[in-house]
């Protein structure tokens, strides 16, 4: 898996033996990443043939989309449950929804 934004998800990844490659070490927002980070992830897309680059709720998923672009691959969000907007809420989205949403994304997109 290729992330384009924050990674929260280290230890589902180690769980499930995913590998992954993201364009911040971990969750913080106080960073950007260099050009060479998003050079390496866009090349990592294409040499790997990966058909998707993932983001995270609420995030403007910009670093996502300049990778998937370059790649001529799609994004998918992949769903933290860390965050859930009142829209959700109000379709009555639950922890065990979110996360039956983004196995189905991942079927789709891995």
């Amino acid at each position: 898996m290729v992330f384009g934004d924050r990674f929260p998800l280290r230890y589902f990844a180690e769980e499930f033996d995913i590998d992954y490659y993201a364009a911040f070490p971990g969750c913080s927002t106080q960073t950007e990443p260099s050009a060479a980070t998003i050079a390496f992830l866009t090349d990592k897309v294409r040499e790997e043939g990966i058909p998707t680059v993932w983001y995270i709720e609420f995030s403007n998923h910009l670093v996502a989309d300049s990778i998937a672009e370059a790649a001529g691959v799609k994004t998918a969000l992949f769903h933290t449950c860390h965050n859930v907007s009142t829209n959700e809420l109000e379709a009555g989205a639950t922890y065990v929804s979110l996360m039956e949403q983004n196995l189905e994304t991942l079927r789709e997109n891995l």
